[in-house]
């Protein structure tokens, strides 16, 4: 569920209190024959950290689906969570994502706000662990995306999105980069985007697929005369394929390519790290213009609602396409439990344990990594 389920690290997390206990997980699933179906999961958090002190929320997610629509019709979808802590910041996402017309059109919205605190280690691959910083954004950002199927046998769709991101960084380090200002948007910075998008997406199954692929290729640009303060463009390849071998068990890989063109503010870089690309290092760790990544995993069942996963990850960084090279990437891998949360529409609540090169990292969350 986003960023708020950040990285745990040894030392900077002294009590959590999160997820495992059935107590704190509420589902509910109507029965076919009802007029609407739908799902529910709730996860209270709370846990203390030096940068927050004593913070608590919760987050979720609810799947609908109307009486009409067929059991093999993709569920429509709300993603939410807000924390709020003792130092009076907070972080608040939500995220909700519409099928209708037999999955004819898919819509997607994003509204995020936070006052949040995060770190960042300058630009480039070979960042030193010692410039580490920490600085606080207050920020707002809303994006809208919008698809229509093209080729209904193919499961092919072709979109426009647009977003927003605006913030302002309230707190930061007196020695550090960003109070150089080395870096463009080291104080403010606003961008509003608009691109297109084209996807194949075959998968089973949108929250755990066990089969089928997923391929989607979006650019978006940035020009000033909408009120951008960063001129700069984007493409981002995203390829993925769910392989069913044997009684339940799934091979599944992802490859990741994004480039930046322009004069992007220094948070619109491309990261690696964080719950999703490459499990293990922190979320914004390394970020440059450039990224590729490279990642799998092996599904399995273990028992009833339970499974277990093995994954490994290579991703890199780079300031150019050509600048890329096979001894710098970096590497993670681990191991995660899954619980099937929600039988019907095959949610799980995933629980990720990751190493990288001199790192590693916990991650929760109600959706998959990819």
């Amino acid at each position: 569920m986003g960023k708020y389920y950040r990285q745990l690290k040894a030392g900077g997390l002294i009590f959590t209190l999160l997820f495992l206990p059935p107590l704190f997980v509420f589902s509910a699933e109507k029965s076919a024959e009802k007029e609407k179906q739908f799902g529910f999961i709730f996860l209270p958090v709370i846990f203390y950290m030096p940068e927050t002190k004593l913070a608590a929320g919760a987050g979720g997610l609810i799947t609908y689906r109307s009486r009409t629509d067929s059991p093999l019709t993709r569920p429509s979808s709300c993603y939410f969570y807000a924390v709020y802590t003792q130092l009076r910041q907070f972080i608040a996402q939500v995220r909700p994502e519409v099928y209708w017309n037999k999955e004819k059109y898919y819509v997607s919205f994003l509204i995020s706000a936070e006052n949040f605190p995060d770190k960042f280690w300058g630009v480039g691959n070979k960042t030193p662990d010692e410039a580490e910083e920490s600085y606080t954004p207050r920020s707002f950002s809303f994006e809208l995306i919008g698809q229509r199927k093209i080729w209904s046998q193919k499961k092919m769709y072709l979109g426009l999105q647009g977003r927003l991101e605006q913030y302002k960084i309230i707190k930061f380090e007196p020695e550090g980069l960003l109070a150089r200002e080395i870096f463009p948007g080291s104080r403010r910075g606003k961008t509003v985007s608009l691109g297109i998008m084209l996807s194949l997406d075959t998968r089973n199954n949108i929250f755990f697929p066990t089969s089928g692929h997923f391929y989607q290729f979006s650019a978006t640009f940035s020009p000033k005369f909408l009120g951008s303060d960063f001129e700069k463009s984007s493409v981002r390849l995203d390829l993925r394929k769910y392989e069913p071998l044997f009684s339940g068990h799934v091979l599944s890989w992802q490859f990741l390519f994004q480039a930046i063109g322009g004069n992007p503010g220094f948070r619109q870089y491309a990261t690696l790290g964080g719950d999703m690309i490459v499990r293990g290092y922190y979320s914004g760790r390394y970020r440059d213009k450039c990224l590729l990544a490279f990642q799998a995993e092996y599904r399995l069942p273990l028992w009833k609602r339970l499974g277990l996963v093995g994954f490994a990850g290579l991703g890199e960084v780079a300031s150019s396409m050509t600048s890329f090279q096979l001894k710098n990437f970096k590497y993670s891998y681990g191991f995660g439990l899954r619980f099937k949360i929600l039988p019907r529409e095959g949610t799980n609540l995933r629980l990720d344990f990751a190493w990288g090169k001199k790192t590693s990292g916990i991650y929760f969350s109600a959706n998959e990594a990819f």
